[in-house]
This record gives C-alpha cells, structure tokens and sequence, in this order.
C-alpha cells in the first residue's frame, strides 16, 4: 500500500513541475495603397495576417510558455497590447491564445 502512495506522490509532484501552459499571439493589419489607373487613383487595401512582434533579440515572438505552478503571468499579451496602443499600423488587431 505504501508502495502505491510513494510513486503516486512521485508522479503527482513530476506533473505538477514539468506542466507548462502556453500562449500563443499574432497580429494583422491593413496596408491602403494608391494606385494610379488609366481611370485616375484608385485605393487598394491589402491585409496582413500572421504576423509576430519581435522580441528583445529581434525574433519574432509567437508563444511563450510558463510553468503552472510559479505564480506568473503572461507578457506576451501585454506585448501586444502595447503594440497595439503604440503602432501606427492601419487596424492594428491582435489574438492570443492559450493553449
């Protein structure tokens, strides 16, 4: 009996320090263009998606895991956020997701 409580205990305490969670982020934006026709300008919105900030090492930052049992929170989100209140990119828009 003792023997099944020492290796639920070894594993209960394996899992709880190797378990991470993960969040995943990624912006898009528009791009308007002018462009000259045989009918005058025209305008041209182009969309990006899938795109990444970059971290402090110029990276592109998509995901960042912490482990469950630290207390910490996401940055990641907040990168984003503040990207967002700081870029001049046209309809700036991000999603993250935890995973």
């Amino acid at each position: 009996m003792s023997k099944y409580i020492l290796i639920s205990s070894l594993f209960l305490g394996f899992a709880s320090v190797s378990c991470e969670r993960c969040m995943t982020c990624s912006y898009s934006y528009d791009e308007t263009i002018i462009i000259q026709t045989v009918n005058g300008e025209e305008e041209q919105v182009n969309t990006y998606t899938g795109r990444f900030i970059l971290d402090d090492d110029g990276r592109p930052w998509s995901q960042e895991c912490i482990k469950t049992n630290t207390g910490e929170d996401f940055t990641i989100e907040n990168a984003y956020e503040n990207e967002k209140q700081t870029t001049d990119l046209e309809n700036f828009q991000y999603q993250c997701q935890e995973q």
